[in-house]
């Protein structure tokens, strides 16, 4: 690794501890520079644009939720899709990624308002999602992508229904499409 990647990957850690204790509302280049106890024009040489910089971060953020979340639910073919889906809720709905959850939510709301960073990130994100879903759905699917395109779409929609305190509407919807 040369130097100018060590020194990236320093300050990847070093912004992503500050967005999730901060959000991404205080992700303006001072406030991350000072995190990355840096200059903001040092994070503009080593990044190009705050766009490139954003876009890393949160690349950064995705893999590094991606390892813990591998950590808890190794890559194996669970026994059905309930099951999955009850394993990986569980996991996202703990305190561990509560606030990587939060990010998210700024990301796609940013993303919504057509913040081309957040947009382009956070198709990456959810490709790279449905793909870790894919290799855990259990063998008996047909299409294990579609499903996985299917339960990732379930755990987003869970998302906004913990959001607005109807997590009962996200059970309801999980009898109703993955019956015991």
């Amino acid at each position: 690794m040369s130097r100018s990647e060590k020194t990236k990957e320093t300050y990847l850690r070093a912004m992503a501890a500050h967005v999730l204790d901060n959000g991404l509302n205080t992700a303006s280049l001072r406030p991350l520079a000072e995190a990355a106890d840096t200059s903001d024009r040092m994070l503009i040489y080593h990044f190009g644009s705050k766009d490139a910089l954003i876009a890393s971060l949160l690349a950064w953020l995705a893999a590094d939720m991606t390892a813990k979340l591998d950590a808890s639910l190794p890559e194996t073919p669970m026994p059905s899709q309930r099951a999955l889906l009850s394993d990986v809720m569980a996991l996202v709905r703990s305190p561990v990624f509560a606030a990587y959850i939060r990010l998210w939510r700024e990301v796609t709301a940013a993303a919504a308002m057509g913040q081309d960073a957040h947009l382009k990130t956070g198709r990456e994100i959810v490709t790279g999602f449905i793909a870790w879903l894919e290799r855990r759905m259990p063998i008996d699917v047909e299409d294990p992508y579609r499903a996985a395109e299917a339960m990732l779409t379930l755990i987003e929609g869970m998302h906004v229904m913990d959001a607005v305190g109807l997590p009962d509407v996200t059970e309801a919807a999980i009898d109703a499409l993955y019956p015991s």
